[in-house]
């Protein structure tokens, strides 16, 4: 395998091992906690109550209510949990409340695990981020799908166009070349898993940019991650992944949706009611304001390596902690994650393995995701050099993520939390 390239940002895992070192074990406080708990940090408890109160009021404005849809914030300074922000309801038709022990959907974040399998497969000498698709894809028989590499797929950068049929004269022209175990498009969107998806590569004839030089946010080709593990494993991406990525972190109630499998404790995804738009099967809430918005109602749900993941925040740290802390891959391989490979509009964001990369000029680098699937809304990103993690997973997606990112961010600067 290619020797990947590291970054100074790479090198500051060491400084990490300690940033989670109390995660496994801290039962997660109430907000208030932070302003009165005594820790020796470098930061003064008047800045962790400066930017508890300041995040409160910047949550209230998009968890409005503690009896529809909410959301799950945390914020992590070295061995501190500095702030927590619950409320809401994980099921509309249960009344069950979001608490520590609900699954989110992590939509793009679920990517980071994508990454770490490659990574791993390479450090056992099975793959090489340099191989072309071609290699384990031989049905994909053109001659460009051998100039896209493993490494293209994960930074978004592979070139292919999403070919996969969203309207009905779309899909007539997909059934004429490919046999399909479903009726009509919209089971297909609804339904179709990568077996299903992988098909529609057959009928690309050209490449929309030269692969591993521009950056496409909603890149197809990331559905080929799973069946690529699959066919270098020989084992279910589910289970392999299960044993060589999240057991070794001491996470065991990751889970991805399997049709016909119930998955506990697993929160509901809503959107507001569009009378003009409606879903007529959805459930909706009693007060006819939400809809049901997740497997089933939203399209491409279920491409696992795409957005599948399902997890608790404390889960998501803790997986992070083993990460961070070298239990999953290797040093090398981890350093090879913050290196910017492609560039993206944003002059100060470029694209890791499976993660962005938000890197200003004189202030801290950020890995992070932000992404939005059916009504599951995510944001998370770690600052490597400040020992600082954020999440906010959410069952509703009428906010808007970037704005909050960017506000997050201000936040936990402006109150020292990121020097």
């Amino acid at each position: 395998m290619k020797k990947e390239k590291t970054t100074e940002s790479g090198k500051s895992r060491k400084n990490l091992r300690y940033f989670f070192a109390a995660i496994v074990t801290v039962t997660f406080g109430l907000t208030m906690w932070m302003c009165t708990h005594s820790a020796a940090n470098s930061y003064s408890a008047d800045s962790r109550c400066a930017a508890a109160g300041q995040l409160d009021s910047l949550f209230s404005t998009i968890f409005t209510s503690d009896d529809e849809p909410g959301g799950y914030a945390l914020v992590i300074k070295n061995d501190t949990v500095v702030y927590r922000y619950v409320r809401g309801i994980a099921d509309l038709a249960t009344k069950e409340p979001i608490n520590e022990n609900t699954r989110f959907n992590l939509a793009s974040a679920s990517k980071i695990f994508a990454a770490a399998a490659f990574l791993k497969l390479a450090e056992r000498g099975l793959i090489s981020l340099d191989d072309s698709l071609s290699f384990y894809f031989p049905e994909f028989s053109d001659n460009f799908f051998k100039q896209i590499t493993v490494r293209d797929i994960l930074t978004h950068s592979s070139g292919l166009p999403d070919l996969r049929p969203h309207k009905t004269s779309e899909w007539s022209n997909y059934l004429k070349e490919n046999a399909s175990v479903f009726a009509n498009s919209e089971d297909y969107r609804l339904y179709g898993t990568e077996a299903e998806h992988i098909k529609c590569f057959k009928s690309i004839k050209d490449l929309e940019y030269k692969p591993g030089t521009h950056y496409s946010r909603n890149d197809a080709a990331f559905v080929l991650v799973a069946p690529l593990v699959e066919r270098i494993t020989g084992m279910s991406f589910d289970v392999w992944v299960r044993d060589n990525i999240f057991r070794p972190a001491s996470v065991e109630n990751v889970c991805y949706i399997n049709p016909g499998t119930p998955v506990p404790a697993t929160a509901h995804a809503y959107r507001r009611v569009d009378p003009a738009a409606a879903l007529r099967t959805a459930f909706k809430s009693s007060d006819g304001k939400w809809e049901e918005y997740d497997y089933g109602e939203a399209p491409f749900f279920i491409t696992k390596a795409d957005r599948g993941a399902y997890m608790t925040p404390a889960e998501f740290v803790r997986w992070k902690h083993a990460y961070y802390g070298g239990k999953v891959i290797c040093d090398s391989s981890f350093n090879a994650l913050f290196y910017p490979y492609i560039p993206t509009e944003h002059s100060d964001v470029s694209f890791g393995l499976g993660c962005a990369i938000y890197h200003p000029e004189g202030q801290p680098v950020c890995e992070y995701h932000l992404d939005s699937n059916g009504g599951f809304t995510c944001i998370e990103g770690s600052y490597p050099s400040e020992s600082l993690h954020y999440v906010v997973f959410s069952n509703r997606n009428d906010w808007d993520f970037y704005h909050i990112t960017y506000e997050v961010r201000r936040l936990l600067t402006s109150a020292g939390l990121l020097d």
